[in-house]
């Protein structure tokens, strides 16, 4: 069996006091101050509004600079715009400009060195930049929106120290972004946010914590992040579809999520993460109404989650140092839920072809690993109804279970529990109705088949008994039958029971 035990270490050194060896890695190639510096500019104040003849209500803008090498740029056009600006400090520059009617905007910085680029055009939209406080190794703070539709709010309030908030490119009514970031070098992007009524909040505080929105296509859908220490990450590919919930809670060092692909409706992600280098990643969540609940406290914690399917439920939680698990489903009404307690955990669960399964993993205390799969290499083959409790607790424990790798293998109910250290346990179910119940205490105790590989049990309603009781118990060999019944229990120590049934 195959088990990814690995210890993530991190290194905390990376605070304040040492951050001049990373100023050097902060990737400024997209920032607003390399496009837009104006050097040695004196304060500059250009304006132009534009409104029709007759209106009720013209527009309304108001510009305050003090201090050195300001500059400010606006173009406004259409009827009852209103806007307020106000820099205090030196070499803050603001390129602003506005089509459309009744949009409400507002910027204030104040300190040293910032920028703010935008450009609004519709209807109704309200803007509210703040920005406060010096750069960070020659970083300004810098606020960018570019937004296209109307009735959209966005809000960015942004502290000392070099944070960056992009809003690059948003299209369409009713969206919602609040960002809000403290401490020093925070980066917030959202790349392109295409549709309506989306809801978009990133909270962050500490140092250099990122998160990065590459795509986001539909309506109705909200994305939290609340990032609180330092160096995490937050990656989201592209979310497509609508009514998706989308929710990172990291706290500590080094806390990492990844989402490649969220495609559907209706889906719930939701990740809470607290201690160091615990990382979350997932390839792809395809379909409806999927639940992925991912808990981890510790440090060096992985999970990674991947949903093909409709009405799934996954939780994993993790409580410990250098856990891993994997979860993944092709098919509909999975419910698949993990819970590790310890460190050095290992599961594996993935079901390609299956529905109505219920599979519950708990594993307490050290160096424990579970690996369940159903339907590979062979995805044609299905495997559904089953239900499958694992449970281990003590050290050094191995379970494997295989179903459907040749034929199908259907209403399988499956029961195992280890207590105590070094028990394995290793079968492969192919056929329907079968019955399994396997229990384990002690120390050193096994069920394999001969020599080696897995214990078969093929056919149509077998059930098969195992209770072993000590220390070093052996059941191995296979079952090979269109029915029958099994029924091995060995109390003591040092026991060998072979069983063949054909």
């Amino acid at each position: 069996m195959n088990k990814k035990l690995s210890l993530v270490t991190c290194a905390v050194a990376l605070a304040l006091g040492s951050a001049s060896a990373a100023a050097n890695t902060k990737d400024e190639s997209a920032s607003a101050k390399a496009n837009n510096t104006i050097k040695n500019v004196a304060n500059t104040m250009i304006i132009n509004q534009t409104s029709g003849t007759g209106v009720a209500f013209g527009n309304d803008l108001v510009a305050l600079q003090e201090g050195d090498l300001h500059y400010l740029e606006t173009d406004t056009q259409g009827t009852a715009n209103s806007m307020e600006t106000s820099q205090v400090g030196m070499g803050n520059i603001l390129l602003l400009s506005t089509q459309g009617n009744d949009n409400a905007e507002s910027y204030n910085q104040n300190g040293s060195n910032h920028i703010a680029v935008s450009d609004v055009t519709g209807n109704a939209n309200q803007i509210n930049v703040s920005q406060s406080g010096q750069d960070f190794f020659g970083i300004s703070n810098e606020a960018i929106n570019i937004v296209t539709g109307d009735n959209n709010d966005i809000t960015v309030e942004q502290g000392d120290g070099g944070h960056w908030a992009y809003n690059t490119a948003m299209e369409g009514n009713d969206n919602s972004v609040y960002i809000n970031q403290s401490g020093v070098w925070n980066e917030t992007r959202l790349d392109s946010v295409q549709g309506d009524m989306n809801d978009i909040e990133v909270e962050q505080s500490g140092f250099w914590n990122v998160t990065a929105v590459q795509e986001l296509t539909g309506n109705n859908n909200e994305i939290e992040v609340m990032q609180e220490g330092d160096l995490h990450r937050v990656t989201i590919g592209s979310v497509s579809g609508d009514d998706n919930d989308i929710s990172i809670d990291q706290e500590g060092v080094e806390n990492e999520f990844t989402a490649a692909l969220i495609e559907g409706n209706d889906n719930t992600v939701s990740i809470d993460q607290e201690g160091v280098a615990n990382r979350f990643e997932s390839t792809l969540i395809i379909g409806e109404d999927n639940e992925l609940v991912v808990e981890q406290r510790g440090e060096g914690n992985e999970s990674s989650s991947d949903v093909i399917g409709n009405d799934n439920d996954f939780q994993v939680t993790q409580l410990g140092n250098a856990n891993t698990s994997y979860v993944g489903a092709i098919g509909d009404n999975n419910e698949l839920i993990v819970h590790q307690d310890g460190d050095n955990n290992a599961s594996h669960l993935a079901h390609f072809n299956g529905s109505d399964n219920d599979v519950e993993i708990t594993q307490v205390g050290n160096e424990n690993s579970s690996y369940i799969q159903s339907s590979y290499p062979d995805q044609s083959l299905t495997s559904y109804n089953n239900q499958i409790t694992v449970q281990q607790l003590g050290n050094q424990n191995e379970s494997a279970v295989t179903f459907s790798t040749a034929i199908d293998s259907n209403d399988n109910t499956l029961d195992i529990a280890q207590d105590g250290d070094i028990n394995s346990l290793d079968l492969l179910i192919e056929g329907s109705g079968n019955m399994l119940n396997i229990a384990q205490t002690g120390n050193y105790n096994m069920v394999g088949g001969m020599g080696t590989g897995a214990f078969l049990v093929q056919g149509s309603d077998v059930e098969l008994t195992i209770n072993q009781v000590g220390d070093g118990n052996l059941v191995d060999g296979g079952i090979y039958s269109a029915s029958g019944s099994v029924t091995v229990t060995q109390t003591g120590d040092y026991n060998t029971a072979t069983i063949i049934q054909q």
